[in-house]
């Protein structure tokens, strides 16, 4: 359709051109025989230069009409000025039609403009559901937790202990309370690494219930350990990636690096995994984003928060 409005539009273009030279001509035949007429009444040869043309209007002319014109008493030859008369005629006619013309060039082109973004729109519209296509290709969540605990009775300024007893105890006392909690999960994985717990789904589609049951299970063991004068919170990593991904190289270092940045209770993450979770239809929590920072190289990193 957009060949067919352009070649429209081409063609009026080169009739309106067309129009234009027919418009230039008849204005000057109508000068020449119009002159030539006016100073042959006069007896007068200034524009005898224009007879072979006058002569040539007028036989054209008498093929249709041929009549004389009573001019003051003398009968003239009428021809002329009935050819000047016709061609000004088509003078004014040509200047209407090129204005419709044009205007009809003008939706032309508006036409060819709404065609061609409804195009480009569609091309987007597939084109981003390519992308989208591909970044789902990505099903696969990893979560690494880490417990750190503090003695609440003892302060770091007056004393009062030693700060490191019973903190390893503590903290596996919670990470035996957090795997009691999500053990059952369905579809997830369990490896307890160090100090550290990796956590592997296979279906984004579960992402949100995974992260609602950690942070839910991290609270109860926070208010838990709060009644026994201990703080407890947790660092939670997470990251996507596809089948074709080394796990071993590229995701679990990652998850690591954002263990370091010691954010609390919160899970963090890299732009891959906001760019993926801003794919779900229905999402319960809401990427913020902390800032940029150096692991390894530089990367933007997000929290996300659970939504009230």
């Amino acid at each position: 359709m957009i060949k067919i409005y352009e070649s429209l539009s081409k063609f009026l273009q080169f009739l309106i051109n067309v129009l234009f030279v027919l418009q230039i001509v008849l204005m000057i035949l109508v000068f020449l025989t119009a002159s030539y007429w006016f100073f042959d009444l006069l007896n007068s040869d200034v524009f005898s230069f224009a007879q072979p043309i006058a002569d040539a209007i007028t036989d054209f002319v008498r093929l249709f009409y041929d009549r004389e014109v009573e001019v003051g008493g003398v009968y003239v030859d009428g021809t002329l000025l009935l050819f000047d008369f016709i061609a000004l005629i088509c003078v004014f006619l040509i200047a209407k039609s090129k204005y419709y013309i044009y205007r009809a060039i003008d939706t032309l082109t508006i036409s060819i403009k709404q065609l061609k973004a409804q195009i480009e729109e569609q091309f987007n519209k597939e084109l981003q559901k390519e992308v989208e296509a591909n970044i789902k290709r990505a099903n696969n969540v990893a979560v690494l937790v880490r417990f750190t605990a503090k003695n609440l009775l003892i302060d770091a300024c007056w004393g009062g202990g030693d700060p490191n007893e019973g903190v390893k105890e503590k903290e596996d006392e919670a990470f035996k309370m957090f795997y009691s909690s999500i053990k059952d999960l369905a579809g997830c994985r369990f490896a307890r690494t160090d100090d550290k717990m990796l956590i592997l789904l296979n279906d984004f589609n579960k992402i949100d219930n995974l992260l609602s049951f950690i942070e839910n299970s991290v609270g109860r063991i926070s208010n838990e350990m709060r009644k026994q004068k201990w703080l407890v919170n947790a660092n939670i990593s997470v990251d996507v990636y596809d089948n074709k991904t080394n796990f071993k190289t590229d995701v679990y270092p990652v998850l690591e690096r954002l263990l370091s940045l010691n954010h609390k209770n919160e899970p963090v993450c890299l732009g891959n995994f906001t760019i993926r979770y801003n794919l779900q239809a229905v999402k319960e929590f809401t990427p913020f984003m902390k800032g940029r920072y150096n692991l390894g190289q530089e990367y933007e990193v997000w929290v996300l928060v659970k939504k009230n």
